[in-house]
């Protein structure tokens, strides 16, 4: 059994800050000053501090309503895109999906192509994790579509978002059996990540979104040699780089190499203890119970009873 998420409070603050009860009081703040605030939340996201950082999006976001130029539209679209994000790792996706729908008109709003390419990819998770894969692979081709012709003139942040976009596009068109979609949009996020900022989107971080493809697909081997193909630490964010590891367990899961499905949960765990407390994290590790109730692999009862998760 799986039990509730731990994460109560930030998701309040946050439900609270996305759709107040009552009109909220805004601090005056500078473009420089939200703008240095939005960095350090995109830091404290790709270091996997979902927490904390719940807490300071809750404060940008009443900043963010008040946007009212192209500047100001696209560091408002950058707070909702990091709350949107923050929200699904938070497991909370009807709250996730008010963020994504600001994200989506602030960016429009700003016009600016990284903001734009942000926001539809916050709509293909969503997508994805309502289950509606169709709809999720199809918003992303589309958005595709959109945005490529824009691309040969836009800056790194904006070849990331893409790339971004394209590897989530990617994981939906693999719930469909779509191999080709999936293989031809990570082949885009791949080209993309040569010209994006290597935090924003590395090599290693189209490897993670790889092996997921492959896992869907019902091909752990192949996860595996994807695996393979990278050293974990060249991954350069902690948030990729435990997904990268959990990723590697989910397929020896698959594989039935259940011993060095354990090790990597325990590296990961090591890593972002928050990302081992996501749901499918969590599934990996009940899979692991049930095959062998009676297990003895080094660690897995512990770290079940660390993240809650019980038979």
């Amino acid at each position: 059994m799986v039990e509730a998420d731990p994460y109560n409070h930030a998701v309040a603050r946050f439900r609270d800050a996305l759709v107040p009860d009552t009109p909220v009081k805004v601090s005056d703040m500078s473009l420089p000053l939200i703008s240095r605030a939005v960095t350090k939340a995109r830091r404290d996201f790709t270091a996997a501090r979902y927490a904390g950082l719940a807490d300071d999006l809750a404060g940008l976001v009443p900043v963010a309503r008040t946007a009212c130029d192209p500047a100001g539209h696209a560091l408002a679209a950058q707070v909702y895109h990091l709350a949107a994000r923050t929200l699904i790792k938070l497991s909370a996706p009807p709250y996730a999906w008010v963020a994504a729908h600001q994200a989506e008109q602030s960016a429009v709003a700003s016009g600016d192509l990284c903001a734009i390419a942000d926001a539809r990819r916050d709509l293909v998770s969503l997508f994805h994790r309502a289950a509606d894969y169709g709809k999720a692979r199809d918003l992303a081709a589309r958005a595709a579509d959109t945005l490529r012709p824009e691309l040969p003139g836009a800056g790194p942040a904006a070849w990331g978002a893409y790339g971004a976009l394209m590897s989530t596009g990617a994981i939906a068109a693999a719930r469909l059996e779509d191999r080709a979609s999936a293989l031809s949009m990570l082949e885009e996020a791949e080209m993309a990540s040569s010209r994006a900022p290597r935090l924003v989107l590395s090599a290693g971080h189209v490897v993670t979104y790889r092996i997921g493809v492959s896992i869907i697909l019902g091909d752990a081997g192949t996860a595996i040699e994807h695996a393979r193909r990278v050293a974990p630490d060249e991954i350069p964010t902690v948030e990729r780089r435990a997904g990268y590891y959990t990723g590697v367990a989910e397929a020896y899961t698959l594989w039935g190499k259940t011993d060095r499905a354990v090790r990597a949960l325990l590296i990961a765990e090591k890593i972002a203890p928050a990302e081992v407390r996501r749901p499918n994290s969590r599934r990996v590790i009940e899979d692991l119970l049930h095959r062998d109730p009676h297990s003895n692999l080094s660690g897995l009862r512990a770290l079940a009873r660390r993240v809650s998760v019980t038979l």
